[in-house]
């Protein structure tokens, strides 16, 4: 007797059927990915300020200070500029010694201070590379460079966390075009809804959430990176109309690798993206393909001698970008251990990193409230973003561009699993927003393009699972 009742199958999906995905991909609208985006920019907007739509900075504004150092005329940060902005951790700190000392029936005295107070580490002065007690950072050049005209009007007191919402909002944003781009050219077809509710996950179901609202140098280079990685890969998907479109996604390329060098090894999907790009047959699929590929390679090619002039300019050597400076003036011991013994990269490192990446499931109390909280090496990044798990589906769909997408995921991860750290002090895995542009095009291959009740579900508790460590990770900086 029929029922009535459809197929369990057809029961399960939200979206349309697989062969009407195609067709609705091809004429995705814009709206969506705005409007998608714009709320995750209130999120962004919100939670960095505290619910107040106010914005200082953040206790790790490094790149603002490089911004200010560049805008008068130098390369290391400004000795008036560090007095300014640490006399207030001085004044905290010494308040607090004098209350301790009254209490054991003691008088701080100026000279105890005069030697105690060049002893003190404050969160400005962490972290750098110190040359002949100048403070250089170690970091690419393109963050700093978004910055001068932001730090132009607003000074040292300019606001790297409203900053991170403001490019963290473009990326979710770029993320759109890039799905919207991929549906077109029948890479990964994709449906509106599906395509806006990846913008979410990406902007609020991945470590992007957190960084994106934090400010601090670390993080802030990542926003820009995945900024810049997102618009590489739109440009590249836009390759096939026009030879400049590939020269705007090296030139993007280069601006993401001059955030952050480790970007450089998702360079394999940028191969694979032109390669199938090109039509035609012989030696006149050559001849195209050789067009593109040098108007991709050579602005990338000036981002590297960019980033050699400028360590040059920094630390004297083109080949010196600071970081064994920073390592040996300032790392933490933990890290300094693990360098001294094995280097920067090493196999050594590789089944501790795959643990933290994708096995650990432990949270722990926190050692001065007893909460319950993450684990500051690194959680499971399934169960941090268990809608990556569609990742794992995605190589059903074997095209060019998801092999490629896949080749540019693994070049990152092997690079990652092979560093000496996870991210640490980090929420999930801070490191993989690397990769997380191409995780989310894989992510639309194994979803089929489409939502269904099991996807919105682990879309769902991706964003639970973000918007808790946001707070926890808020709660535990300060």
């Amino acid at each position: 007797m029929n029922s009535g009742r459809a197929p369990r199958s057809a029961r399960a999906r939200v979206g349309p059927a697989p062969n009407r995905v195609a067709a609705a991909s091809e004429r995705l609208p814009v709206w969506p990915g705005v409007v998608t985006a714009a709320l995750v920019g209130a999120v962004y907007l919100a939670v960095g300020s505290g619910g107040t739509f106010r914005f200082g900075p953040s206790a790790f504004p490094h790149h603002i200070l490089i911004a200010d150092a560049w805008l008068h005329g130098q390369l290391h940060i400004r000795d008036a500029v560090l007095q300014q902005l640490n006399e207030p951790h001085y004044r905290r700190y010494r308040a607090g010694l004098e209350g301790r000392y009254r209490a054991q029936g003691r008088q701080l005295t100026e000279e105890e201070w005069r030697r105690i107070r060049p002893t003190l580490k404050t969160p400005l002065m962490h972290d750098w590379s110190v040359v002949d007690g100048k403070y250089y950072g170690y970091w690419g050049p393109t963050t700093a460079a978004l910055l001068l005209p932001y730090v132009a009007v607003a000074g040292v007191e300019a606001s790297d966390r409203l900053a991170g919402a403001v490019w963290g909002t473009l990326g979710a944003f770029f993320v759109y075009l890039m799905l919207r781009e991929a549906g077109r050219r029948h890479v990964v077809p994709v449906t509106p809804a599906a395509a806006a509710m990846l913008v979410v996950l990406f902007g609020l179901g991945t470590v992007h959430f957190y960084l994106a609202v934090s400010g601090q140098v670390w993080f802030l280079s990542q926003v820009v990176a995945a900024l810049f990685l997102t618009l590489a890969m739109w440009t590249v998907l836009r390759a096939d109309r026009a030879w400049w479109w590939a020269a705007l996604s090296g030139a993007a390329f280069g601006l993401c690798v001059l955030a952050r060098s480790s970007e450089l090894t998702t360079a394999p999907f940028f191969l694979f993206a032109l390669v199938a790009t090109v039509g035609g047959v012989g030696a006149t699929r050559r001849r195209a393909l050789t067009r593109l590929a040098l108007a991709f390679a050579i602005p990338l090619a000036g981002a590297g001698a960019m980033q050699l002039w400028y360590n040059q300019a920094r630390f004297g050597s083109p080949f010196e970008d600071g970081v064994r400076t920073q390592l040996a003036s300032g790392a933490n011991p933990r890290f300094k251990r693990d360098y001294d013994e094995h280097g920067m990269f090493s196999f050594a490192y590789v089944p501790r990193n795959a643990y933290y990446y994708f096995v650990n499931p432990m949270l722990r109390r926190h050692p001065s409230t007893g909460a319950i909280t993450f684990d500051p090496f690194g959680n499971s990044v399934f169960l941090i973003s268990p809608a990556l798990l569609y990742v794992l589906r995605s190589w059903r769909r074997r095209n060019t561009f998801v092999v490629g997408a896949w080749a540019g995921v693994v070049g990152c991860l092997a690079t990652l699993l092979c560093f000496f750290g996870t991210g640490w002090y980090n929420f999930g895995n801070r490191y993989l927003l690397d990769l997380m542009p191409l995780a989310i095009l894989l992510v639309a291959a194994g979803m089929g393009g489409r939502l269904t009740r099991v996807s919105l579900l682990l879309i769902g508790l991706s964003i639970l699972a973000n918007a808790w460590g946001t707070y926890r990770f808020g709660m535990e900086q300060g």
